[in-house]
């Protein structure tokens, strides 16, 4: 990418009015999927009607949107490095409505992906409108990617460097300051409308050699289960060839099936967080919740229902940690189990700092760093040994013939049955 030729004062309107329209779009789908519905038709219906529904649902917009199919995070990493930029509107409506119908029906997926996709693609096409040059709407697209993840989790930094290490991979000074214009904008904007993420209270710890030694060994054990959890994901797309409806069909089963077994990890799953932070569980339970979580997650995103593996990831993180706490009769679970939701997230997506971030903006706790990057590094370090893919976004970016070598996107043919 040759550099711009944008000045800061000139383009910070243009941010700024498109930050707004990015926030108008993933708010509305965030107050989508953020409803608790899924609740509400499971109690008027037995546990296969939400999914199957949903799958049918599903099916219908697969086939109207035929041709532009093209959706979340890897969608936006590619048309940012490949080609004008440009992300277009059909894409951005398919994304919306497609995650809408998967989430509220009960898919195990997660919103973020999507909200990444809805925020970016709003923002791009601000740009489109105004017809500017590719390298602006490469901005707007960054700008718009970290305002989504600010107004679904309210953490503004960790949306910063999380669009870095994920969309723009190239540093430079006038698109960070942007890109952090447009996220502290959408931040004050998102309190004055009333939108907060939830906030963990972590109970008071201390730091000693003997928690970080069982940090780096819990850190060890997110590691195996984020690379595990994406060479499942690579064995199930690899084995599972069939025509789209019949991947959907059965992805409904399996959340169905599921959702009777254990219908507290359906969905977003983020009351099955609160649940573990602040209520005691049986070990038996949250190995059955870690299972089902595991499978249906992978099942789901291996099976091309378009959502997000974030949340997912920062499920597993939790349960993870609450799993090591049972198994090693360690005291501190709370603290385990925030660690391990930004130990797994920095592991599956390739971002520990990212990830470090997460925990700490979720908490206001800076006494967590330490115990952070314990854990955050050693299950990164862990996952590059173990996982054939170094991130979800390369496992993605795989499938469309397209591969992430060296901070930088290059087109390769494959002989993968990817």
């Amino acid at each position: 990418m040759s550099e711009p030729d944008y000045t800061i004062t000139k383009l910070l309107p243009l941010v700024l009015l498109s930050t707004c329209f990015s926030m108008a779009c993933v708010y509305i789908f965030r107050s989508i999927v953020f409803n608790p519905v899924y609740p509400d038709i499971h109690n008027l219906s037995n546990e296969l009607v939400p999914p199957l529904l949903g799958s049918v649902f599903l099916i219908i917009l697969f086939y109207l949107f035929a041709r532009h199919l093209k959706s979340g995070l890897a969608h936006v990493v590619l048309e940012f490095h490949i080609g004008l930029g440009r992300l277009p509107f059909l894409n951005l409506l398919f994304q919306f409505l497609s995650a809408s119908v998967a989430l509220v029906t009960g898919f195990a997926i997660g919103a973020i992906g999507p909200a990444v996709h809805i925020g970016a693609a709003s923002a791009n096409l601000v740009g489109q409108f105004f017809l500017v040059r590719s390298h602006t709407l490469r901005v707007l697209t960054a700008c718009g990617a970290a305002v989504a993840i600010t107004v679904m989790l309210d953490t503004p930094f960790m949306a910063i460097l999380f669009t870095y290490e994920t969309i723009i991979r190239q540093f430079r000074w006038r698109t960070l300051l942007l890109v952090t214009a447009a996220t502290l904008f959408a931040q004050w904007f998102a309190h004055e409308l009333g939108i907060y993420a939830f906030i963990i209270n972590v109970t008071p710890f201390s730091i000693s050699l003997l928690l970080l030694a069982k940090m780096l060994l819990f850190g060890a054990l997110c590691g195996l289960l984020s690379s595990s959890f994406l060479n499942c994901i690579d064995f199930l797309t690899r084995k599972i060839s069939c025509s789209y409806w019949l991947k959907l069909l059965l992805a409904g089963l399996i959340t169905a099936v599921f959702s009777w077994l254990s219908p507290e990890t359906i969905g977003l799953g983020y009351g099955l967080v609160q649940d573990l932070l602040y209520e005691p569980q049986a070990l038996t339970l949250i190995t059955l919740w870690l299972i089902v979580r595991f499978i249906s997650s992978a099942a789901v995103i291996a099976l091309a229902v378009p959502g997000g593996a974030l949340a997912p990831s920062i499920i597993l993180g939790a349960l993870c940690g609450a799993l090591f706490c049972k198994l090693f009769a360690v005291d501190e679970s709370q603290l385990f189990i925030i660690v391990g939701m930004g130990a797994l997230l920095g592991a599956v997506l390739h971002v520990p700092l990212a990830g470090i971030l997460f925990v700490l903006e979720s908490t206001n706790d800076l006494t967590l760093l330490l115990p952070c990057l314990a854990a955050s590094y050693s299950a990164y370090f862990i996952h590059q040994h173990f996982s054939k893919q170094n991130s979800l976004i390369e496992l993605l970016l795989v499938r469309q013939n397209v591969i992430l070598r060296s901070g930088s996107l290059k087109k390769k043919r494959l002989t993968s049955p990817l």
